[in-house]
């Protein structure tokens, strides 16, 4: 008796590991039959850690964002929708290679984009691109800041100029450890927050001149106003990570 009472846990436990885990979220849109964009969803339970999935059933692949990324490893997204189009753009931390790169996909006309990076890959030594925040403006422009893991972290900003995405905009001292920031516009001054082992620390900008600055690094790599430190150290320890003569 006692050998048939362990055969059937045992035979309940390999059910229990050959059963398909059920996801906590989705990310998807539902659209109409005829393919007419109607609204985006984004199903998740509180308490959860599981992410990316696919909670209703019967849905088409097409309809569903990256319902593998728990298991890749990707983390939680963040979701914006365009005041202009409606349509949804989400930004995540996509795991390759145990490296979270940021990436973002869009709903179009043919369905979710492929994701693409926000930075192109560059240098020896990839970093962890952590907790993105995004907003839009009334126009559409978007305004996207996270946080590199570097040997100390910084926060960055980046834009959309002519179809791509501008190179890295530092905002925050380097020589400051700083992380997880915020984004708010107020009419065209955008007010930035993050933070740092001294406390939350907020930075006001006119949106023109991050614009500005951004739009300049797509064609050089050192920021409009640049005036180089008299002690030859790092300007971004003392100036807001980008230059502009005021």
């Amino acid at each position: 008796m006692n050998r048939l009472r362990g055969t059937r846990s045992s035979v309940v436990a390999l059910a229990l590991l050959l059963a398909p885990c059920l996801a906590q979220a989705e990310v998807s849109v539902q659209i109409d039959p005829d393919g007419t964009y109607r609204r985006f969803l984004f199903l998740t339970q509180p308490g959860r850690s599981v992410v990316w999935g696919q909670v209703r059933p019967n849905l088409p692949l097409e309809v569903l964002l990256n319902p593998m990324g728990d298991v890749l490893g990707d983390l939680p997204p963040v979701i914006g929708t365009h005041p202009v189009g409606g349509r949804p753009w989400v930004f995540w931390s996509r795991n390759v290679a145990n490296v979270k790169e940021l990436v973002f996909s869009t709903w179009g006309d043919a369905g979710w984009t492929v994701p693409q990076r926000i930075v192109p890959v560059s240098g020896p030594i990839p970093y962890d691109e952590l907790d993105p925040a995004l907003i839009f403006d009334a126009g559409g422009a978007p305004y996207l800041v996270w946080w590199r893991a570097e040997e100390r972290g910084r926060v960055y900003f980046s834009t959309l100029v002519r179809g791509a995405w501008s190179p890295p905009l530092r905002l925050s001292a380097a020589a400051v450890d700083s992380r997880r920031p915020t984004i708010l516009l107020d009419g065209t001054t955008a007010r930035i927050s993050f933070q740092t082992p001294a406390g939350t620390v907020t930075r006001t900008y006119e949106t023109a001149v991050l614009v500005e600055s951004a739009t300049n690094l797509m064609d050089t790599p050192i920021p409009p106003g640049y005036t180089p430190p008299p002690d030859g150290g790092d300007p971004g320890d003392t100036f807001d990570g980008f230059f502009i003569k005021r």
